[in-house]
Formats: structure tokens, sequence, C-alpha cells
């Protein structure tokens, strides 16, 4: 599948998530169901994110519905919630409906 280097990617799998963090050096975490209305609302800042990150850093999506192991591995208690990484290391993060400029302060990108 192609996509753009800006499109946010859902993972569907653990070692995907593993590839994504061996590999990125920035990387935000962004845990979102369909059905949840704030995360609804945050859609178009999460695009607009890694669009204004591309080539700095990667936005990748988790359905904690989806893989609820990694919900409960990354301590998700709610949503929208967002981790960052920078190096493989954690970071900071988020939750709830939160403006752009926190969301790149995860991953030291102010």
């Amino acid at each position: 599948m192609f996509t753009l280097p800006s499109e946010v990617q859902e993972v569907q799998s653990r070692n995907e998530l593993e590839h994504f963090m061996n590999t990125t050096d920035k990387l935000i975490l962004s845990f979102s169901t369909e059905w949840c209305p704030p995360c609804r609302v945050m859609e178009g800042t999460i695009s607009n994110l890694s669009f204004e990150l591309s080539g700095k850093a990667k936005v990748i999506k988790i359905n904690p519905e989806k893989l609820p192991d990694l919900a409960e591995e990354f301590n998700m208690k709610t949503i929208p919630y967002y981790m960052g990484y920078v190096n493989g290391q954690f970071n900071k993060k988020a939750q709830g409906v939160v403006p752009i400029k926190m969301l790149k302060e995860l991953v030291n990108e102010e």
C-alpha cells in the first residue's frame, strides 16, 4: 500500500509498532477509536500534526479496541491519549482534546 510521508498510519500489530519504535527517532503514538467524540474532534489536528512534522517525526495511530494488550502495556486509561518517544525512550504524554503545540512538545518539536 502506498502512503504519503505525512499520512498517519494505524498499526495493526505489536510487531508493526516495534518496527516503528526501532526505526524512528521521534514517534508520537495516538490512541483513539472511531466512536469517541473527542477522538473525532482531534482527527484534523492529528493529520495536521503528521504533515507539519513530516521528516522530523512520525505519528502512529493505535486503536485500543483492536490492540488491547498495547493499551494496557502503555497504561492508557482514557482516549484520546498521546505518548511521545525520542530515540526509543518515553518522553512525554498528553490526553484529551489538546492543541497541536502540546502534541509537538511530546517529541521536543515546539
